[in-house]
């Protein structure tokens, strides 16, 4: 979809990009207001370039499309960028800041629903439910001796890697199945903990006690690749990785070794270190691993404070930056 060429004195947003449907939500917001919404299909910077360009836009709403240093140099009209979204990770931060692009997320839009994935992921581990249901559908029944016995909840720990809004309200939920609750994270406190009921620990100790973690901690420079043979090692033999955050926090490498080793004895992921994934990837295959395509966040409820709350947060920085002027030449 090619944007029109933008009209004299209207005021243009972009959708760079959206796999939700049309922007009917965002339009309602927007051109209430008074501002023109256009909608583009764009995969690559170039493509941003051209759309942002085409249109005039001063304002990106951004899922997947990189918005990168060039991006923003090449389109100087653009004065804020809102992620679709919890991560920025597609977002060249950095240069934002030096061009004095505002950049924005959605956050709490589904932290219920992410955190209820998570759960059930790390439940459907440690019962052993991917496993079990594979081998009734193959005609063993009972499969006892065939495969290990599902774990005791109450005798299981769950280390959750970040203790955050959405790491929190999985540690509510994994308690109320009497599961002990380990967490680790150096922007938290030991009272925030104490009152979810988890013990705060340093990264070592989590992956030291843990039968499952779970991971919550954004992807940076920093944290990429965060999860690696280090970690898995140091984890009680036979453990299950829980990762509903971003793929790049995972060393894939480290992953299959630990899974061909037995050291790993399953893995719950709703996110890939390239999205979509290869439908040829082995790892979608490995009865071991749980996989669910990036769905964490949805909801009957979700998509549509995600699409209303994007397009609010684009109009007030917006309204912010028309108050003051602008820094961009």
């Amino acid at each position: 979809m090619s944007p029109a060429a933008p009209v004299a004195g209207e005021r243009t947003v972009l959708v760079t990009d959206c796999d939700m449907g049309p922007a009917d939500l965002e339009r309602a917001v927007l051109e209430g207001a008074g501002w023109h919404l256009v909608e583009a299909a764009c995969r690559t910077e170039d493509d941003v370039v051209a759309a942002a360009r085409a249109s005039g836009a001063e304002a990106l709403l951004v899922q997947y499309a990189p918005v990168t240093r060039r991006v923003l140099e090449e389109c100087p009209d653009v004065r804020v960028v809102v992620r679709y979204g919890v991560g920025l990770d597609v977002v060249d931060l950095e240069a934002a800041a030096e061009l004095g692009v505002t950049a924005l997320n959605v956050p709490d839009y589904g932290s219920r629903e992410v955190a209820d994935h998570a759960t059930a992921l790390l439940l459907s581990l440690l019962r052993g439910v991917p496993a079990w249901s594979a081998a009734a559908a193959s005609g063993s029944w009972p499969a006892r001796g065939d495969l290990p016995d599902p774990r005791e909840l109450a005798d299981c720990t769950v280390g959750l890697l970040g203790f955050g809004a959405i790491a929190q309200q999985v540690a509510r939920r994994l308690r109320a199945f009497d599961v002990v609750v380990v967490a680790s994270d150096p922007f938290v406190g030991a009272e925030v903990a104490a009152t979810a009921g988890v013990e705060l620990v340093e990264p070592a100790q989590l992956w030291a006690r843990s039968t499952a973690v779970s991971v919550h901690v954004p992807l940076t420079p920093t944290t990429r690749g965060l999860v690696g043979a280090e970690q898995l090692d140091a984890m009680p033999r036979g453990g299950f990785l829980v990762n509903t955050a971003r793929g790049g926090l995972v060393d894939r490498a480290a992953l299959e070794a630990a899974l061909a080793s037995g050291q790993l004895a399953g893995a719950g992921l709703d996110v890939w270190w390239t999205e979509p994934a290869d439908p040829g990837d082995p790892l979608l295959r490995d009865p071991r691993v749980l996989v669910t395509p990036h769905v964490a966040w949805m909801s009957t409820g979700s998509v549509g404070r995600l699409r209303t709350r994007a397009a609010e947060r684009a109009l007030e920085a917006l309204g912010a930056r028309q108050s003051r002027p602008t820094t961009r030449s």
